[in-house]
């Protein structure tokens, strides 16, 4: 099975990447070809995967799609037989998807949170531009002890050998069973935590969780009249965008261009495809200039809020919860989010859209990225290193476990009130406890929404109706050296384009020599790093 890697194209993101990791020990990565770094990282062996918990889904998933669960478990089980931490702070830098939840002294979940790990949490939260946090704060080299570590940071294999713990001896195999709920994270995800023939850190999980679509407020569709709001081609897709859109009173359909949805409907690639050992980027498929185009027709059709081209991702969550935008491009993580979001909003409600064909018949979903992030640890930290695993091993806990029941809703009583076994969570719980800990580690997501079995049983439908559509990306698990250090510049440049192709201010016709550039100055070559690594990986 193969995953997407996430994709950020951010140039002036790409740039700190590289300013943050030049210096670096250059390790072996520098010194061997593709097809000799991936024939080290074929030869770690992985962490054994043991399945944790006992707890039996209503709605069993597979080994893409997700379980559902259409209620907590009464009495849930505790995995942990203490506090994991040192009585010493541990200092944690992460993204997080909404706003910065109160500090310390005003935060309950956060303080018995603390009581609960045995040590104080001392965290570093970022809700819009953390790649540019990330790379001031290596470059600076005062690094915390945990650190989420995007995937795509430039020369990831060197930052690691310069800056965090090797974690092979300590998880390789079954030295994994010293932490149960780490071993419950299958292989698929900590092959993208190996470089240099090393295991680095330790994989958040994402994959099916994170695969995105159309997510709507369905209660708006359902106020104008519309009963199923399924598009059946591209063109029914804009009528339906336009009959959604009243800019005179400023509510538009969408926060932002759906042109990933768009590119579902014409069938390209997610990020890289492979045929026979051939790879091709969705950037070099012919209907990419198509979707583009399409893409320009919404913003001409006045149906995309005109400030999604510069506002970030959580500020736009906001149109939705006021429905100010009705569609969002967003994952399953977001759709129980939305909800916890607008606990007070009476008869709040999210779905998601399938994907159809750009000319009828059927699309394609990409499926989501593997992993969320990279979880690493500073060599250079005053904790033992096992103590900070056991501290990931309690936010690793699965769905049905004590620890878990108190991470994800706090505190009975405080943060929520039971109905029947379901922790419903209130405001003051869905404020405190965004602290971003599902970032230090995660189980896999489980299909779970407090005293919503009904919203359970819709996702758990719409994942089941994706499953046949769902396209991977091919470049996961494979490293090229030139997509590290040199990929998020190449593909900013065309990331940029693209914008000002979408607003009008360049012809869909600039795409293809901006292509041709683009595999001039790289792609080409990461291309020919993917097949050698490929060929490699697959004898």
């Amino acid at each position: 099975m193969s995953f997407r890697l996430s994709r950020r194209s951010a140039l002036t993101a790409g740039a700190l990447g590289l300013a943050a990791v030049s210096g670096l020990t250059s390790g072996c990565q520098q010194e061997q070809d593709a097809g000799q770094q991936q024939q080290l990282n074929e030869q770690v062996e992985l962490p054994t995967y043991t399945k944790l918990g006992s707890v039996q889904p209503e709605l069993p998933g597979d080994d893409i799609l997700l379980d559902g669960f259409l209620r907590y478990p009464a009495d849930p089980t505790r995995i942990s037989d203490g506090p994991p931490g040192d009585g010493q702070p541990i200092s944690f830098m992460s993204s997080i998807p909404t706003a910065i939840p109160p500090g310390l002294e005003q935060n309950a979940y956060w303080q018995e949170m603390n009581a609960r790990v045995g040590s104080e949490l001392q965290l570093a939260l970022t809700s819009d531009g953390y790649a540019d946090k990330f790379a001031t704060t290596v470059a600076g080299g005062d690094l915390p002890d945990v650190v989420y570590v995007p995937t795509d940071v430039a020369q990831l294999p060197r930052l690691m050998e310069a800056k965090f713990h090797d974690l092979t001896e300590l998880l390789s195999g079954d030295a994994v069973a010293e932490y149960p709920a780490l071993a419950n994270l299958s292989p698929d995800l900590w092959r993208g935590c190996v470089f240099n023939g090393r295991i680095w850190g330790i994989p958040v999980p994402r994959a099916m969780a994170r695969t995105s679509n159309p997510l709507y407020r369905a209660d708006l569709v359902e106020a104008k009249g519309i009963t199923n709001p399924a598009p059946t081609d591209f063109a029914d897709f804009l009528a339906l965008c336009q009959e959604l859109t009243d800019t005179r009173s400023n509510k538009w359909a969408w926060d932002a261009v759906p042109i990933q949805y768009i590119q579902g409907m014409l069938g390209i690639a997610n990020n890289w495809s492979e045929q026979d050992g051939a790879f091709t980027r969705s950037y070099e498929q012919e209907a990419y200039a198509q979707s583009l185009e399409a893409g320009r027709q919404m913003v001409e059709a006045g149906v995309v809020n005109p400030d999604g081209f510069s506002t970030g991702t959580t500020a736009r969550k906001q149109w939705i919860n006021g429905g100010t935008c009705i569609f969002a491009r967003d994952s399953f993580v977001a759709w129980n989010q939305f909800y916890t979001d607008n606990l007070e909003q009476e008869g709040f409600e999210i779905r998601m859209l399938d994907t159809p064909g750009f000319d009828g018949g059927e699309g394609v979903i990409w499926m989501g990225s593997a992993l969320n992030n990279i979880t690493s640890f500073n060599k250079e930290s005053a904790h033992d290193i096992t103590t900070l695993l056991k501290v990931a091993d309690f936010m690793a806990a699965p769905f049905g476990t004590a620890e878990y029941l108190f991470k994800k809703y706090g505190v009975e009583g405080q943060h929520h009130e039971l109905q029947g076994t379901d922790p419903i969570l209130n405001k003051r719980g869905s404020v405190e406890s965004g602290l971003g800990l599902q970032y230090f580690a995660d189980p896999p997501m489980a299909l779970y929404l407090p005293g919503r079995p009904d919203v359970v049983e819709a996702q758990y439908a719409t994942e089941q109706a994706f499953k046949p559509k769902l396209v991977f990306d091919a470049s996961y698990g494979l490293y090229s050296d030139t997509a590290s250090s040199q990929g998020k510049q190449i593909d900013g440049v065309l990331s940029d384009l693209q914008t000002q192709i979408l607003l009008g201010e360049e012809p869909v016709s600039a795409w293809a020599e901006a292509v041709d550039t683009w595999r001039r100055d790289g792609g080409d070559q990461i291309r020919g790093e993917l097949e050698q690594a490929f060929a490699t990986a697959h004898g």
